[in-house]
């Protein structure tokens, strides 16, 4: 073989070889510690695991199983799970042998416009019909095999692997968002209900500071001014309850919504008003790099990108050659109008080559598309990550801060406790008048409905912190990932 001959295969091989491996991407870059908490404790994945038996509220864990198994957004990541398993399956299908049973039978009319002469050797074998009728049939079991020497097909079936890994944490995402909003909607509306039995007191000591100024008024003690200032507090005390019932109602039905149960439900369960919960414990937040291991988001964001950058390396290598082998056995006929017929059984073997050449344009143009979006999901990983980080630094300060509002507000309100029962003592003792026992009253329970926004705020910055974590994700729903990563 001349130089030249061997000139183009090396060629053809040196440039295969330079496009079969995708590009890589550099590992993402961490934080040691967090900002906002240095030297943090390791973080307790039990109690992640379920973050809202922390609060210790039997109907709180009860609403997130309930809206975990309900909750439309759950069904649709599931049917989502579903249809990637199924991508899966076919992926695979592409490594093993396909059989087939095809058959075919034809008829064809042949216009016999000649006669064969008498005697001639082919009087015999044409028929006198006109036209001639020519039936042929075939019948096989058929078996074709695309070998995948240079790894193309593996490369789509383990993309599809890592895909149906994304599509598991997705789910577990969801799961994981339902039962936030589950557990912030039940605290909202434990602290609307707080908040209105505070509201209901609060119009009672105005109607009594109303009652009181109507008779200091006719005792010629006050003007008719200071009556009108009690009865314009005392309505728009009221107003201020009509509005409370409003968002009182929304609550429950945003949170029958999340449970896809019938609006009215959670009015009719959660009735009794009880105080809001908070997680007693402290809240354990780890090192950053857990969050790679620990939230469904980055674990999905993560398995897309492996998908990507398989979906590349399949591109590169459907430059490769490709070989398939086939192999039939069977049985066919013909026969040629009622004088001939004939069947027999056969067998044959077979074997395709192909080598893109003049199609290289479009396998270079999906080589770049694949590296694209491979690019893309790397940046969205990315992203996604710097979002991570940035909702536990946020949920680290906001504990903190409301940590320390909630003590204060407590303080706050034992201080207007205690003055109103000095002004209580004063009154039986006949140091001060009614009208002070009722402004201390209404201290008091301004106070202590400051207490309870801090106390809801705090609850919810929790939540927060514990959704930023990653907590919510399953023992069960990560064996499930590596499970489908490893198929």
């Amino acid at each position: 073989m001349t130089a030249k001959a061997l000139a183009a295969p090396l060629l053809l091989a040196l440039a295969l070889s330079a496009c079969s491996s995708a590009p890589q991407h550099p590992a993402p870059q961490l934080p040691d510690t967090w900002f906002s908490a240095a030297g943090a404790h390791p973080a307790d994945a039990e109690s992640l695991a379920s973050w809202w038996r922390q609060f210790d509220d039997p109907q709180l864990t009860a609403l997130v199983h309930r809206a975990m198994q309900q909750n439309h957004d759950v069904r649709l990541a599931m049917a989502r799970v579903d249809s990637a398993r199924a991508q899966l399956r076919q992926s695979r299908a592409g490594l093993l042998p396909s059989f087939d049973l095809p058959g075919s039978a034809s008829r064809q009319w042949i216009e016999n416009d000649q006669d064969a002469e008498p005697g001639s050797p082919l009087a015999d074998f044409i028929p006198d019909d006109d036209p001639i009728a020519f039936d042929s049939w075939e019948l096989a079991l058929q078996a074709t095999w695309e070998l995948d020497l240079f790894g193309a097909t593996r490369a789509r079936r383990d993309s599809a692997a890592q895909q149906l890994r994304s599509a598991e944490a997705q789910t577990v995402a969801a799961r994981l968002a339902v039962a936030a909003n589950t557990a912030q909607g039940y605290l909202q509306l434990r602290a609307l209900q707080g908040q209105r039995a505070l509201l209901v007191e609060g119009i009672e000591v105005a109607r009594e500071l109303e009652r009181i100024a109507g008779l200091l008024f006719h005792a010629g003690e006050v003007t008719r001014l200071d009556v009108e200032a009690t009865s314009a507090e005392r309505a728009s005390l009221e107003a201020d309850l009509d509005e409370l019932d409003i968002h009182l109602a929304e609550a429950q039905l945003a949170l029958d919504t999340l449970l896809a149960e019938p609006p009215g439900s959670s009015a009719a369960q959660l009735a009794a008003s009880t105080a809001v919960p908070l997680a007693e414990q402290p809240i354990a937040a780890g090192q950053p790099i857990d969050l790679l291991r620990r939230r469904p988001d980055l674990i999905a964001e993560a398995a897309r990108l492996d998908a990507a950058e398989l979906q590349a390396l399949a591109a590169r290598r459907d430059l490769f050659p490709k070989l398939a082998v086939q192999a039939a056995v069977g049985r066919s006929g013909f026969a040629l109008g009622d004088a001939i017929s004939s069947a027999s059984n056969f067998a044959r073997v077979g074997a395709t080559f192909g080598l893109p050449l003049l199609d290289y344009a479009n396998r270079g143009a999906a080589i770049e598309l694949a590296d694209a979006e491979g690019e893309g999901a790397y940046i969205a990983f990315e992203q996604a990550l710097a979002r991570a980080l940035e909702e536990v630094e946020r949920g680290l300060t906001r504990i903190a801060g409301q940590q320390r509002r909630h003590a204060a507000l407590s303080r706050t309100r034992a201080h207007r406790e205690r003055a109103h029962r000095l002004a209580q003592r004063s009154y039986e003792l006949g140091e001060a008048n009614l009208s002070e026992v009722l402004d201390a009253q209404r201290g008091a329970l301004q106070a202590r409905q400051r207490a309870l926004e801090g106390r809801t705020a705090l609850a919810t910055a929790q939540v927060a912190l514990y959704v930023a974590l990653g907590g919510g994700w399953q023992a069960g729903g990560a064996q499930a990932a590596d499970t489908g990563a490893g198929e």
